[in-house]
C-alpha cells in the first residue's frame, strides 16, 4: 500500500484550497462584482484568513482573473474542439451539453459576467476583449463554415450573441425562474 507523502497531501491541500477559493470568489463576485467583494469576505466564507487566501493567490484582481479563467477556458476549448467538419445534429447536441454541462458546475459565471456588464464594472474591457470576443469569434467561425445562405455574414456574430444570451440568461435569471416555477432550473 503506497502511502502518500507529506507533499503529496500539501499538494492535494493546497488544489483543494484553491479550488474552494475559487468557489466562493465566484460566488461572491457574481453577487457584488469585484469593486463590491473585500478580500476579508472571500477568506471568511472559505473559512481562512485574508493572509493564507494570499498564499494562493497575490491579489484580489488575480483571484477574479483566475475564476474568469477557470470559467471561461472549458467553453473556448469545447468551440475549438468541434469537427471541422459540417455540423451534425449529435455533435450539435454534444456541444449545447457540454456547455450546459460545464455552466452547470459553475452557474455563478453567467452571473458574474452579468454583473460585470450591468454595473460597468472595472473588468469590463478586459472581460470582453480577452475571454467573450473570442468566444464569439470562435463560435460565429463555425457557424460561417456551416450557414450557406440562411444567415448572412453580418447576422453570424448576432445569432451567436442572441444564443449567448438565452444561455447565460437561463443562469443569471435561475433564482427568479426558480421562483416562478417552484423548481431549480439548473436541476439536470
Amino acid at each position: 500500500i503506497a502511502v502518500p507523502t507529506a507533499t503529496a497531501v500539501s499538494t492535494a491541500e493546497c488544489s483543494a484550497t484553491r479550488e474552494r477559493i475559487l468557489d466562493v470568489a465566484e460566488a461572491l463576485f457574481a453577487q457584488h462584482g469585484l469593486a463590491g467583494t473585500a478580500v476579508r469576505d472571500i477568506a471568511k466564507a472559505a473559512n481562512l484568513t485574508p493572509a493564507s487566501l494570499y498564499n494562493h493567490f497575490e491579489s484580489k484582481r488575480a483571484l477574479y482573473d483566475s475564476v474568469i479563467e477557470r470559467g471561461v477556458r472549458p467553453l473556448l476549448a469545447v468551440l475549438e474542439g468541434l469537427p471541422s467538419r459540417e455540423h451534425t445534429a449529435e455533435n450539435i447536441d454534444d456541444t449545447i451539453n457540454a456547455i450546459m454541462d460545464h455552466l452547470g458546475k459553475r452557474p455563478h459565471l453567467p452571473r458574474l459576467i452579468h454583473h460585470e456588464t450591468i454595473s460597468g464594472g472595472e473588468s469590463l474591457v478586459s472581460l470582453s476583449r480577452g475571454w467573450i470576443r473570442p468566444l464569439i469569434v470562435q463560435a460565429t467561425r463555425h457557424v460561417d463554415r456551416d450557414a450557406g445562405d440562411y444567415w448572412s455574414e453580418d447576422e453570424r456574430p448576432l445569432l451567436i450573441t442572441a444564443w449567448m444570451h438565452i444561455v447565460f440568461g437561463h443562469f443569471a435569471m435561475a433564482p427568479l425562474l426558480g421562483e416562478i416555477f417552484g423548481e431549480d432550473p439548473l436541476s439536470p
